[in-house]
């Protein structure tokens, strides 16, 4: 045989098997370029139900993916209003949680204040009312006896004389009878 028909039929083959090498390299870069459509397309958002990118994606993108995810429905749920509760426990970090759970509690605190300071100034309000009703009445007992006082009788030495009817006025009864 021809050794340069031996090298034409060794460049053949080899032609041959580059070209298989590439065809079934180009086969590989097509399947990984699917799989890196279908991994993006299932972590889009809104994407769909069946495409799940725990099984179309690499497990660390899945991961992130998973996170992120979480992280939306969790800053969702704290900006609703009324806060989403359920959202919130199914989506937030554990820190979050302890978060929001101080400041819930803080919030419990504050009304519990408020509500005793309302009931407090309530109270306040109600005893002032009730001290300027017996210092009014007082002032008022008083005023009539003063003026009764300066309305009886003088004797000739100018001090005042106080029969049944000026005790009567003075302390405003009928309880004492007039003598007969």
């Amino acid at each position: 045989m021809n050794p340069f028909a031996i090298g034409g039929l060794v460049g053949l083959v080899a032609l041959l098997a580059f070209a298989g090498w590439e065809k079934h390299r180009a086969d590989h870069l097509d399947t990984l370029d699917k799989a890196h459509r279908q991994c993006v397309a299932s972590i889009t958002p809104g994407a769909r139900a069946e495409l799940n990118p725990d099984k179309l994606c690499d497990q660390v993108i899945a991961a992130d993916h998973g996170v992120a995810a979480r992280a939306r429905i969790c800053d969702g749920s704290l900006a609703a209003k009324p806060e989403n509760t359920f959202g919130l426990q199914q989506a937030c970090s554990l820190p979050v949680k302890a978060v929001v759970a101080q400041r819930d509690a803080a919030r419990g605190e504050r009304d519990d204040a408020t509500s005793t300071l309302v009931r407090e100034r309530s109270g306040h309000q109600a005893a002032l009312r009730r001290a300027q009703t017996a210092a009014t009445t007082q002032a008022q007992r008083k005023a009539r006896a003063d003026a009764v006082i300066q309305a009886a009788p003088r004797d000739a030495d100018g001090l005042s004389v106080c029969d049944a009817d000026c005790m009567r006025a003075r302390w405003g009864s009928e309880a004492v009878a007039a003598p007969h």
